[in-house]
């Protein structure tokens, strides 16, 4: 009984031996004859695990190095991402300053460049701080503008900073004057962040649209600043004037740099 279990192991061994060599390419056929039927199969598979293993062991490494060529790759195009971020910003604020030297160009006046550098947080815009003070030849009352038009007067002034009531204000006057028909009124914030001009003639004809300038009447703001455009009107409460609600025309809560206006002495 033993002896036949022997016998078939041995037929079945020599049988799977018979079926691995036919597998195996002749010319991974290394050795010949009995030895090699015996050797040549287990050499191949052999040699077959081990390319396979290499196989994955080397698309592992290059996992590994594709894995930190992406990291330097998403590193490389953040920083390139900042670095046009940087230069648009410098492309802006040139736009934004070469428009300030037209608008200074146009206006036979002289000027300080300044930069804003605060606001008030609370409720409406009421003022903002300019990076530009008495060492600068700064002085409370100086009218400030920016290439869209009126913004406001200098009301405190520091050795390297002032503050500017800004036209927004409800204690900001402004004498102003429609562009078109040379009526004259009073300009100021309305108290919800917008503007209207008071005491104006109630029998003067305003449009929708038509253009308000400073009047130059009381020597603070020069002559012919644009503020703004109408875009209503009611009549006052004491029925002898008119209100005209106005759209202002510099964005003040964009403001990033304005002029100083000189008062000729």
């Amino acid at each position: 009984m033993i002896f036949r279990r022997k016998f078939i192991a041995i037929v079945i061994l020599l049988l799977l031996i018979i079926l691995l060599q036919a597998r195996v390419p002749e010319s991974k056929k290394v050795f010949r004859g009995i030895f090699g039927n015996i050797l040549n199969p287990v050499l191949y598979y052999t040699e077959m695990t081990t390319s396979y293993f290499s196989d994955i062991y080397n698309g592992y490494i290059n996992l590994v190095g594709v894995k930190k060529n992406n990291e330097k790759l998403r590193e490389k195009i953040q920083q390139l991402k900042l670095e046009n971020s940087i230069l648009n910003e410098k492309l802006s604020e040139y736009n934004r300053l070469k428009k300030l030297l037209n608008f200074k160009e146009a206006y036979d006046f002289q000027t300080i460049a300044c930069n804003v550098i605060g606001r008030n947080i609370e409720g409406f815009l009421k003022y903002i701080i300019i990076d530009a003070g008495n060492a600068d030849g700064i002085k409370v009352n100086d009218a400030v503008v920016s290439y869209e038009g009126l913004v406001g007067k200098v009301v405190e002034v520091y050795r390297n900073s002032a503050r500017v009531n800004v036209i927004l204000n409800v204690n900001s006057y402004v004498s102003v004057m429609n562009f078109k028909t040379r009526t004259v009124g009073i300009l100021s914030g309305d108290g919800e962040g917008k503007l209207v001009v008071d005491f104006y003639d109630k029998l003067d004809e305003v449009a929708k649209g038509d253009l308000f300038i400073t009047s130059g009447l009381g020597g603070l703001y020069p002559k012919g600043i644009p503020v703004g455009n109408a875009v209503k009107h009611v009549e006052s409460v004491n029925g002898i004037f008119k209100k005209i609600f106005v759209e202002q025309k510099v964005n003040f809560y964009k403001l990033e740099n304005v002029l100083v206006v000189k008062n000729e002495e």
